[in-house]
């Protein structure tokens, strides 16, 4: 004989059981919370390097006037005015020409200057990644820059070199990027990125200087250390000019000042999950306390990891050094 109970019965039998039936279930888990969810793309970086600026221009509409034992200077109307310094900060001077001064007037040559730069540059910037492919941030550079001895392009036996007065200072720059990884091959992640923003040479240069728009692109080539360190190298080349005003004389040097970098760095990427709450846990993948869940605290930023499996081991002895290339470490 089958006995049927109605549902309302059996529930409250079930409220009435002396054992805690939901103690063996086991509750969904609580992960990254929304703004977790959000700031895990979001990532930190910061790097140094070297670049060499490659300064060049034409003296268009301008005479040369070498004096003998005298860095050169330029003219526009006549060498009772003349002009030096006109790299960075323009210097006037109305002294009798010299005789003997060799001279060459506007429109005879095409005559201009060529050298190069040292640049060490400081930059600080931050993406956001979209789909592990694409970036998009925002950054700050602040960089030394040396500009060295100018040679000129034409009339090299009747021209000095010169070096422009002051030639160490600095540039600042403003920038917004974008970036597309391409290509990853073991560790390593290929990213092609355009930085497009405002510079400003200073101080060493003339306040009428007032720098542009530049335009850099470059390749980003990351190495994994851990889920959320990354070190790069960033080859790069640089396009920018600015225009110097000429005193008294209504017209300016246009200077090309295009360069090339490798920048090197590192960045960091907020994690999604809060920091496991217990000190002695030794647990090494994400795990749960309850039903939430944390990051591993023994995992260190710098070391290559899975957040699956942990892989926080030591190299055994037998791969280390010498050992690494014998075909049988034992």
């Amino acid at each position: 004989m089958v006995l049927w109970l109605p549902f309302e019965a059996v529930s409250q039998d079930q409220e009435k059981s002396p054992i805690p039936l939901d103690h063996f279930y086991a509750k969904p888990r609580k992960g990254a919370d929304f703004i977790g969810r959000i700031l895990k793309n979001v990532n930190f970086g910061i790097s140094t390097g070297y670049g060499n600026t490659f300064f060049s221009h034409q003296l268009s509409g301008f005479g040369i006037y070498q004096a003998p034992g005298a860095p050169p200077q330029i003219f526009s109307s006549s060498t009772a005015t003349r002009y030096g310094n006109w790299v960075n900060d323009v210097t006037i001077d109305k002294t009798a020409p010299v005789a003997g001064a060799f001279i060459e007037n506007p429109g005879t040559s095409s005559l201009g200057f060529k050298g190069n730069g040292l640049n060490i540059p400081l930059q600080i910037f931050f993406y956001y990644g979209i789909k592990d492919r694409y970036r998009i941030g925002a950054g700050y550079s602040y960089e030394l820059m040396s500009i060295g001895s100018l040679q000129p392009t034409a009339l090299a036996g009747n021209i000095a070199s010169f070096q422009p007065t002051n030639p160490s200072g600095f540039v600042r720059k403003y920038y917004g990027f974008l970036g597309y990884s391409f290509y990853r091959w073991n560790d390593y992640l290929f990213t092609g990125d355009l930085q497009i923003g405002d510079f400003k040479p200073t101080p060493n240069f003339n306040a009428a200087v007032t720098g542009g728009m530049y335009y850099n692109l470059g390749v980003t080539i990351e190495r994994d250390l851990s889920e959320y360190f990354k070190i790069f190298s960033r080859p790069s080349f640089e396009l920018k000019s600015y225009a110097l005003p000429i005193p008294e004389s209504g017209l300016a040097i246009d200077h090309s000042m295009n360069a090339f970098y490798i920048n090197i760095g590192v960045t960091y990427r907020i994690p999604e999950l809060p920091r496991c709450v217990l000190k002695d846990c030794h647990v090494q993948i994400n795990h749960a306390h309850g039903n939430r869940e944390y990051r591993s605290r023994r995992h260190p930023i710098y070391k290559k990891q899975n957040p699956g499996y942990g892989e926080n081991y030591q190299t055994p002895f037998r791969y280390k050094g010498k050992n690494k290339r014998k075909l049988n470490p034992y």
